[in-house]
């Protein structure tokens, strides 16, 4: 007995797909080549056609905050500088190491840098304490003129008149 149906559980199940080939075939759209493309209809033309008119106005070149070093800037040293030019306006991205930690601090160093770079229209600067293994230590942005405040991302023009912006991080 377990002999034969050992023989007619397979015979049955092709006489079943058989059966299934001849009833469905007709029903199908005939074979499917993946050498062929298929034929497809062209793309629905657009509702309405949007474009945009918007020109950026060039910003005015004037000069933004004072240029003069101050006085008792804590020691810093510039690790890394690469220099960078955008629509006209010059940049340059810092890596100062310092060990100053303060807001206040970190804002003489950032005006020292002004005056030292004041022929450029913006300055990024990274603040990094070397000593304690790159310890991120702030930022600063420094915009010399409208360019370098455009520069850096500020469409509407300065963000304030002192020419820089700068921030400690969280000890």
């Amino acid at each position: 007995m377990l002999k034969a149906w050992f023989i007619l559980f397979p015979a049955s199940l092709m006489a079943l797909f058989a059966a299934c080939a001849m009833v469905f075939w007709p029903l199908g759209d005939g074979r499917v080549s993946a050498v062929e493309p298929p034929d497809l209809r062209s793309a629905p033309k657009p509702y309405v056609a949007v474009s945009n008119t918007y020109v950026a106005p060039d910003p005015p070149d004037v000069s933004i905050g004072g240029f003069d070093p101050p006085k008792g800037v804590p020691n810093y040293e510039i690790l890394q500088t690469n220099r960078s030019e955008r629509n006209g306006a010059r940049g340059m991205t810092l890596v100062v190491d310092t060990r100053a930690k303060t807001e206040r601090d970190l804002t003489l160093v950032a005006r020292d840098i002004k005056a030292r770079y004041a022929d450029l229209d913006s300055v990024s600067v990274e603040f990094i304490d070397s000593e304690d293994f790159l310890d991120y230590r702030g930022g600063a942005l420094i915009f010399n003129t409208a360019a370098g405040a455009y520069f850096q991302g500020f469409v509407y023009g300065p963000p304030n008149n002192k020419g820089y912006l700068v921030n400690a991080a969280d000890q």
